[in-house]
């Protein structure tokens, strides 16, 4: 049977607990990396269009709030698409969710998108950290000590196009995200 990821990222507005998530992205490949279907919503806060930020934490997303806002929809309308959009394609089968850090991620998700037992009823709770196999990668000697556990340290480090995507955008970063994972299992198959 062939394994189906959800690589996910989330952006918020500081790296605090209680700031707003204004963004969340999933990615759905198949084991062969073939992107399935993706699914990125920007986000707000129900009623009164007060947002939780701080500014380094908006300096480090890039995220313009006011042109956000416009198109942003509310977590109560982005708790339907959500459930919808992992309903089919987990098909009856658990997603294994992929990311970078993706225990925060996925507690942002089901804090504020889904609840636990919908999101346990299309995904797996056997997540794949990327930063957790790198430092796997790093114990068996097959990445170096000294490479920086960032996303945009492990795109450069692994030759990935960055192109005239940016980094800290939910979509860009898991995608890179997905395709670091893929070197990964590269290097342990050799």
């Amino acid at each position: 049977m062939e394994m189906k990821y959800c690589t996910i990222d989330t952006e918020s507005g500081s790296r605090r607990a209680s700031s707003t998530l204004l963004s969340a992205a999933f990615l759905i490949t198949n084991d062969h990396f073939e992107v399935l279907d993706q699914l990125d919503l920007k986000l707000k806060l129900e009623k009164d269009g007060l947002y939780i930020v701080d500014a380094q934490g908006m300096a480090v997303n890039g995220i313009d709030i006011v042109a956000h806002d416009k198109v942003a929809m509310t977590y109560k309308e982005a708790k339907p698409v959500l459930y919808e959009f992992l309903k089919k394609n987990s098909n009856g089968e658990r997603l294994t969710p992929v990311g970078h850090g993706v225990k925060g991620d996925i507690h942002r998700i089901i804090e504020n998108l889904i609840s636990q037992g919908s999101w346990e009823q299309f995904c797996t709770y056997h997540y794949i950290d990327t930063s957790v196999v790198l430092q796997f990668l790093r114990a068996c000697g097959k990445m170096p000590q000294d490479c920086d556990g960032s996303v945009g340290a492990l795109v450069q480090y692994f030759g990935i196009e960055l192109g005239d995507r940016s980094l800290h955008d939910a979509m860009v970063d898991a995608q890179l995200t997905m395709q670091v994972y893929q070197k990964m299992v590269e290097i342990e198959k050799q």
